[in-house]
């Protein structure tokens, strides 16, 4: 009979154990689990509370310049928008003496312009606007004299908290058309970060970080560095001639 009790106590045992660790792995389970969905949609407010830019470069056929459209396809304003562009050409498709020869302007055909380490060089500028509406566009007149190989842009903006959002993006002419196409976007998802404060007369340098900057953005910064400003060349219209449009889109 004893030898009987102590099985039916060992079974008792192992079944309450069971029992137990069966009761804890679910309620576990379901925490996590409502911890999850709780983080996704916080995650999901987050988004729809923040401002989403998307931008696409156009060329017109009749008279071969470009177009940036800059569209607000969230349901909130955008604040502070700040668009830096690079127009890059190559040494190995036009020197940079046959550049300044030709689409700078003569006092300053001088500038020390050169090429990065892959050979690349261009002419950047800078737009800053004070709000872009929610689920509307502007269209930007890129003031380049010349089709760059590349266009690289690096757009900022801020939310209503001030919070600054940022990314890089790189359109290439891949055929003979000239028709541009985004090849890098990066981030892939709009991250925060201290505001690049760019303006196209002036090189600039990243500030220190306790982690290094992103390859695109050393990169983007680089190029900058080796452009020079849109003002210093030929036939560039002032901005009240250039044509900017706001309008809806949607």
């Amino acid at each position: 009979m004893e030898p009987f009790l102590i099985v039916s106590n060992l079974l008792l045992v192992a079944v309450t154990g069971t029992y137990a660790w069966l009761a804890h792995k679910t309620t576990r389970q379901r925490q996590q689990e409502g911890d999850f969905y709780r983080s996704a949609i916080e995650r999901q407010l987050q988004i729809t509370a923040m401002p989403h830019l998307y931008w696409d470069l156009r060329l017109a056929e009749t008279d071969q310049t470009l177009t940036l459209d800059v569209f607000n396809i969230s349901s909130v304003p955008a604040y502070d928008v700040h668009i830096s562009l690079i127009g890059a050409y190559t040494e190995e498709a036009l020197d940079i003496a046959s550049f300044m020869r030709s689409y700078v302007q003569p006092r300053y055909r001088k500038y020390p312009l050169q090429s990065d380490q892959v050979g690349y060089y261009g002419i950047r500028s800078a737009l800053r606007l004070s709000l872009l509406p929610a689920q509307q566009k502007i269209s930007l007149a890129l003031p380049f004299p010349l089709l760059p190989v590349d266009v690289y842009t690096l757009v900022q903006y801020r939310e209503l908290s001030g919070e600054n959002y940022y990314q890089v993006c790189c359109f290439s002419a891949l055929d003979e058309s000239g028709a541009y196409r985004a090849n890098i976007l990066e981030p892939t998802e709009t991250e925060s970060m201290d505001r690049l404060h760019l303006f196209d007369p002036e090189n600039f340098e990243l500030p220190e970080a306790k982690q290094a900057w992103p390859y695109y953005l050393a990169d983007f910064i680089d190029l900058w560095n080796h452009a020079l400003s849109s003002r210093l060349t030929v036939a560039t219209p002032l901005p009240e001639h250039m044509p900017v449009k706001a309008g809806y889109d949607f």
